[in-house]
């Protein structure tokens, strides 16, 4: 399985010939580096929760334009995804689908705290080797599994809060996410950081560059 990096929390994963898709969210588009037709034609999509920066509409019918595919999401999305004439499947915590060759598990992942209302945010184990949680620090119950994509700055994160679900989780390599907010040169601070902290526990730390692909 190869995993390709987006912007914020968006990658792609590709196995098989088949691609999934995961919050290709407005952050990634906001200052034009890329559009949704880089990221290409795939074949699934998962979205975590409803907040703009995680699901875009906009983006998603443009993708779906290059080739038909299939969103998984959870149900608070699915009645969004409907009102914007998209089509899909519900899945729920504990759920596990089998789609175009991808097995996706859905797991419970409470969405970090802000000061406006708390949307349902899932978290996707896909393929039992990287797990996605979306805007959360509090998934459980997660198998073994070789990446975890971590976010490491938003309005409802502590780095050391990150680092500690990291390290619980225990994964071999940890590629950051949601990161499209923090300016360059604060962002390369909090890499290294991060590499020291996972470094001490025996786990790898890998950004991602725009479109950047890794084997795993």
């Amino acid at each position: 399985m190869t995993i390709r990096k987006f912007l914020h929390s968006c990658i792609v994963m590709e196995e098989n010939g088949k691609r999934v898709l995961i919050d290709p969210g407005s952050f990634c588009f906001v200052e034009n580096k890329i559009t949704p037709e880089d990221i290409g034609p795939v074949d699934v999509v998962l979205i975590t929760h409803k907040h703009p920066d995680h699901y875009y509409p906009e983006a998603l019918k443009r993708i779906f334009a290059l080739k038909p595919f299939t969103i998984i999401t959870n149900r608070e999305i699915g009645a969004m995804r409907s009102a914007d004439g998209l089509t899909g499947e519900i899945i729920s915590a504990g759920d596990v689908k089998n789609v175009k060759g991808f097995e996706i598990r859905a797991y419970e992942g409470v969405h970090g705290r802000i000061p406006t209302e708390i949307p349902q945010n899932l978290a996707y184990l896909i393929n039992g080797k990287i797990l996605h949680p979306g805007d959360s620090l509090t998934v459980r119950g997660v198998p073994a599994h070789d990446i975890l994509a971590l976010p490491i700055t938003a309005p409802w994160l502590r780095l050391v809060d990150a680092l500690e679900f990291a390290i619980v989780q225990k994964p071999k390599r940890v590629i950051p996410i949601h990161d499209a907010i923090m300016k360059d040169f604060m962002l390369e601070r909090i890499y290294q950081m991060c590499h020291a902290a996972l470094e001490k526990e025996g786990i790898g730390f890998q950004p991602l560059l725009l479109g950047e692909e890794i084997e795993v």
